[in-house]
């Protein structure tokens, strides 16, 4: 049995006397994420069952690491956002090389006419396309969607590399390149699948995430933006794909660790400008101001309604109030979709110009949800 650090992988290698090995990235380790490369290789077996760093003076155990326990529960709990905030930083340093491949995926599968450009018909998917236009310099907003730049251009705040990712996942889904498969089933015959005209799967479930099936233009925009990697999904496609939740995975992030220690630092460490935005949103004086634009009950039911006109039953206080509420909650949505992400946290003004507000981002509102819940415990409708 032996144990050292491959220099060319970052990777310490545990083999075994059986001929099987076993290998983990020597970073990943708490401890030792920041340590020197010297320091990583003074790796040296403890009895049978352990490693060992003298000098950085850390002890793991082989089966702890087999299953996956890389550290503390604190440092597990952060590592998968810390990756996502490495990637993010990362791609962003490489936004050249993705954005041609993602304009072109949008340019092609976004509705286009020649005489407006493209349109989005007021659907989601369309809309995240047509702002990821804009936001990568090749278009130029309009009402209904975006028109073509004569001379596209880099833009001065290159977008999130996540959001412009999910932006690629909401229109791939929507025009039916991108489909998901259930966790847990058998994967369909290589001819095709049970709708007939989509063979079986060519990304394979991993690191959290379910398999799927891709067009080859569509794999290509992901493994572009690093979201797939050798017919898997990338570790950190696994909290982007959170954002969308298909509905044929069912993913219980909210139960996730590492999403309760990001809803904990988002209530705790709400900045001032954003809390003024939330408090204003939850006053009471917006319900009284909806009381006030709504017809008195007692004077619509003396009144009656006209001839021949469709009886309506009147709105009572608890409907106002309801009312109010869902329009709360709306508004809520809005602000985290626009103002919060979890590899960072709150997005200060300045960060915000970089992100594109999208919609209905199953993460977002899970998280406002969390939220609310911690800020106003009184107030539990605002949790829904």
């Amino acid at each position: 049995m032996d144990a050292y650090y491959d220099y060319s992988s970052g990777r310490i290698v545990v083999e075994f006397e059986n001929g099987s090995t076993f290998a983990v990235p020597g970073r990943s380790l708490e401890g030792l994420v920041d340590a020197s490369e010297i320091d990583i290789a003074d790796v040296e077996l403890l009895g049978e069952t352990g490693l060992h760093w003298e000098n950085l003076d850390r002890d793991y155990e082989i089966a702890g690491l087999i299953a996956g326990i890389f550290g503390t529960p604190s440092f597990m709990t952060g590592s998968a956002t810390r990756a996502m905030l490495l990637q993010n930083n990362k791609q962003a340093h490489d936004f050249a090389a993705w954005v041609r491949p993602v304009a072109e995926f949008f340019s092609y599968e976004v509705p286009y006419r020649r005489e407006v450009g493209w349109e989005h018909y007021y659907m989601t998917a369309y809309e995240m396309g047509c702002a990821a236009l804009v936001a990568l310099g090749q278009a130029n907003e309009t009402v209904g969607g975006a028109t073509p730049r004569r001379f596209p251009d880099r833009p001065e705040v290159p977008p999130r590399w996540d959001d412009i990712s999910i932006a690629v996942i909401y229109v791939a889904a929507q025009n039916g390149q991108l489909r998901f498969r259930p966790l847990g089933r058998r994967v369909p015959s290589p001819k095709t699948d049970d709708r007939g005209d989509m063979p079986g799967t060519n990304i394979a479930a991993a690191n959290g995430a379910g398999p799927a099936r891709a067009t080859f233009n569509t794999y290509w925009v992901l493994e572009a933006l690093g979201l797939v990697h050798g017919g898997r999904w990338t570790n950190a496609a696994e909290t982007v794909l959170w954002r969308d939740n298909p509905t044929e995975w069912n993913l219980d992030f909210a139960s996730d660790a590492r999403f309760i220690r990001a809803a904990f630092d988002a209530a705790a460490d709400v900045p001032d400008d954003i809390r003024a935005e939330i408090d204003a949103i939850v006053t009471p004086v917006n319900e009284e101001t909806w009381t006030m634009r709504t017809p008195d009950v007692e004077k619509s039911d003396k009144s009656g309604p006209p001839p021949d006109a469709e009886t309506v039953p009147p709105a009572t206080p608890g409907d106002l109030r309801g009312m109010a509420d869902d329009s709360r909650c709306h508004r809520l949505n809005a602000l985290f979709f626009r103002r919060w992400r979890l590899s960072d946290g709150w997005l200060s003004a300045t960060e915000a110009q970089s992100a594109l507000e999208i919609y209905h981002d199953a993460l977002a509102i899970s998280m406002r949800r969390a939220v609310m819940r911690w800020l106003y415990p009184s107030r539990p409708l605002l949790a829904l």
